[in-house]
């Protein structure tokens, strides 16, 4: 997760999901399709329930956007609505928002399961769909003059998508803003993330929680040469950057 130019005050609860008086939050919606494995269909047939967010970044995605208090959410990939019910249950507990969802395959290959869950939970009313390819409709949202300070990016996993919607959505993002990314550990998300760093100006946020540990275990040679390589320049100039400086050294995390 990337934040445009500045941090808020860190929660330690993220990931919680956590009433006032300290119960656990209840979405049951989410947890009936998840229990069931199955989705709602809008002509009322139910089908198997294949592709999902874990629960946990749900309700982390909650966390976040209950913290970041945004006037108006952004999310690419309405898809089953999972990840659209915690984020316009936040906006409800927030008391104000409205989330800005971006499918263009909604009614055509999803049928309108993601719609039929937020309705089910009372939720439709917060969230405007657009069945629009994201690079399409994010840059009439500009035209339009909207603003949002929370975006998720969870449509397509290739570079030039990824990199597109994060391009677009910067143009429309606010100064404080936060992007948060599905899989940022794949490989052409985490290059995604890495050319924001190094070419707009954003730094990760460290909210604590980790979906998904990494993989990463470097060996004893890799530490070694890349320890040379970053003290001693002309060496470190033949070498990849994404080995000088691995991705979970940045903090981009799973």
């Amino acid at each position: 997760m990337i934040r445009r130019n500045g941090k808020p005050p860190r929660t330690s609860d993220s990931g919680r999901c956590r009433h006032p008086d300290g119960t656990t939050l209840e979405f049951p919606v989410v947890t009936e399709m998840l229990s069931s494995r199955e989705l709602i269909h809008r002509d009322g047939t139910c089908v198997p329930l294949d592709v999902f967010i874990p629960e946990e970044q749900g309700r982390l995605l909650y966390d976040l956007v209950r913290t970041q208090r945004p006037k108006s959410t952004l999310e690419v990939g309405l898809a089953n609505g999972i990840s659209a019910l915690f984020i316009a249950q936040a906006l409800r507990d927030n008391g104000a928002g409205q989330h800005i969802a971006i499918d263009p395959f909604q009614t055509s290959d999803w049928g309108q399961a993601g719609l039929v869950a937020l309705e089910r939970a009372g939720l439709d009313d917060l969230v405007v769909l657009h069945e629009q390819l994201s690079h399409h409709a994010i840059p009439d949202l500009e035209r339009d003059g909207i603003r949002i300070q929370f975006a998720f990016v969870d449509g397509s996993h290739l570079f030039d998508f990824v990199i597109a919607d994060v391009l677009s959505i910067d143009r429309i993002l606010d100064v404080g803003g936060l992007i948060a990314f599905d899989d940022s550990d794949w490989p052409a998300i985490d290059a995604a993330i890495r050319f924001t760093l190094a070419n707009r100006r954003y730094e990760i946020e460290d909210t604590g929680v980790v979906i998904e540990p990494s993989r990463y275990r470097p060996s004893l040679s890799g530490r070694l040469l890349r320890a040379i390589g970053r003290s001693v320049p002309s060496i470190g100039h033949r070498l990849r950057r994404e080995f000088l400086f691995p991705s979970p050294e940045l903090g981009i995390r799973g």
